[in-house]
């Protein structure tokens, strides 16, 4: 009884700064089965493999500093559910920063304003999946280390973000200003508008051109939704778009998704999708997909290999 008792107050100290600090513990399992055929390599006709898409841990947490000020922090990191044990060297945000009525600076490791503003408009209704909008036509959309941003309050609907990055070192980059990223997002009764430009400078392999611009927009009305964004990225004379739409009913949606890029070295790539999500939970999703591309490019299906084609089944759990 003794021994019950004691456990139980340690339990309680532990846990109370945790609570008093406002720390959340969150994450993504996402899990698929894939089916891919590969035309260009011989050696691999179709392959099965089980793949995490994606999945990551985090915590986050917040410390109200009185008068309308904040302290928010957060630290992300893949986690490979497929394999098991084998942390994601890659890098997701981990940032600190204070937020208030006036907005949110911040500084660390985070998605550029781009990237924030190319998802803003829904484009990739099945994201981080073989119908991945990024995979059906490859967009360069950065999370930067070193970054130190700026991200605006929502004024009726219009929000606007920056961030400038360091180089410290890189290609010889000591400023602070080596890169930047701008984006400008409105989203107000079902419409979403975004428009957004990149220059990378001298943090990229190609400091001459490292920019890019991006404009799109999405609508929902009831059950259907549509979304459309255009690059034009000089970094490889690259100019894309992504159409996709939806259509929801019960627990179901229907996803549609078409990814066309063309560049200055004669590359002329059509790629498109169609897919099928069941919520199971508030939490939980499965879902059935498939992916094709023509025979000038691979598909980047978040796979260990690029593909002309496949069939994934998977399962996605949010805590």
């Amino acid at each position: 009884m003794k021994k019950s008792i004691i456990a139980a107050a340690i339990a309680v100290a532990v846990a109370a700064p945790a609570a008093n600090a406002g720390v959340t513990l969150y994450g993504k399992v996402h899990v698929s089965i894939d089916y891919t055929q590969h035309d260009f390599n011989s050696d691999y006709d179709g392959i099965w493999g089980v793949y995490s898409r994606a999945s990551r841990i985090g915590f986050k947490g917040t410390e109200d500093l009185g008068n309308g000020l904040s302290l928010i922090w957060k630290a992300e990191t893949g986690y490979d559910f497929s394999d098991g044990g084998a942390w994601d060297s890659s890098g997701r945000n981990a940032y600190i920063g204070l937020t208030g009525d006036w907005g949110t600076f911040l500084y660390g490791r985070h998605d550029g304003p781009y990237k924030m503003a190319w998802y803003s408009t829904g484009i990739d209704m099945m994201g981080d999946t073989i119908m991945d909008a990024n995979g059906l036509a490859s967009v360069e959309e950065n999370r930067f280390s070193n970054a130190i941003a700026y991200v605006s309050p929502n004024m009726n609907g219009l929000t606007f973000a920056a961030a400038i990055v360091p180089g410290e070192g890189t290609n010889n980059a000591t400023g602070l200003t080596d890169g930047i990223s701008v984006g400008v997002m409105y989203s107000n009764n079902g419409l979403k508008l975004a428009a957004a430009y990149e220059d990378e400078g001298d943090l990229g392999d190609n400091a001459d051109d490292n920019d890019r611009f991006m404009i799109g927009a999405g609508y929902t009305m009831n059950a259907f939704s549509i979304a459309a964004n255009y690059v034009d990225d000089d970094e490889d004379d690259e100019k894309s778009l992504n159409v996709s739409g939806s259509y929801s009913f019960g627990n179901n949606k229907l996803v549609l998704a078409y990814g066309h890029e063309d560049n200055d070295g004669g590359s002329d790539d059509v790629s498109w999708g169609v897919g099928l999500t069941h919520a199971l939970s508030k939490r939980t999703t499965a879902y059935a997909a498939y992916a094709s591309t023509d025979e000038e490019d691979t598909l980047e299906m978040k796979t260990e290999m690029d593909a002309t084609s496949g069939f994934s089944i998977g399962l996605i759990h949010n805590f």
